[in-house]
């Protein structure tokens, strides 16, 4: 009779270990599979949004594709990113304008555009006979009869320029500053 208690009391220890090891893998086999499951809806989640956009901008790299005689930027890594330059809108003419060679400067939208939907136009400027292309700085008054023109370098429109822009001689939107005295901030 003896025995048969041992035997019962090493089955139900063995039972109960059993249990709490199955059941200690079963609720850590749940915790991963509902990180894995979040990890890959976030994956899935449309995107569609301005923020989303400016995150390409920074996280990919970008081509230039001429598409329906059209200068046309697609993220390399989900070609539904798209930045594409309009036509021309009009003459314009700023005093950081007029300090380069050829005084000809005109304006143009820059859409952003998702699964060929646009969601922003932004206005960009071709100075200098159209050999610098970026876009129109931000003003702020410094002066009774004087402003300050400045580009936020932590801005969209920067971080556009960094895939569409032109610079001709001055390699970048620093040396552009520098020729048509605009301030940079961050």
């Amino acid at each position: 009779m003896h025995e048969f208690f041992m035997f019962l009391a090493g089955a139900a220890l063995g039972g109960l270990l059993s249990w709490l090891i199955t059941h200690r893998y079963y609720v850590k086999a749940g915790q991963e599979q509902k990180l894995e499951l979040d990890r890959l809806a976030e994956k899935l989640r449309s995107k569609n949004t301005l923020s989303d956009f400016e995150d390409k901008l920074i996280s990919s790299e970008w081509s230039m594709e001429m598409i329906n005689d059209v200068a046309v930027w697609v993220a390399k890594d989900d070609n539904t990113f798209q930045i594409s330059r309009g036509a021309r809108t009009q003459d314009f003419q700023e005093r950081w304008t007029k300090v380069h060679p050829d005084n000809n400067s005109a304006s143009y939208p820059v859409y952003l555009s998702i699964n060929n939907n646009t969601i922003k136009e932004l206005t960009f400027v071709a100075v200098d006979g159209g050999r610098i292309f970026v876009p129109i700085p931000e003003i702020r008054p410094v002066e009774v009869n004087d402003v300050e023109y400045f580009w936020n370098m932590n801005s969209l429109e920067i971080k556009v320029c960094d895939v569409v822009g032109s610079y001709y001689i001055y390699e970048s939107i620093a040396g552009v500053a520098k020729r048509s005295k605009i301030t940079l901030i961050d």
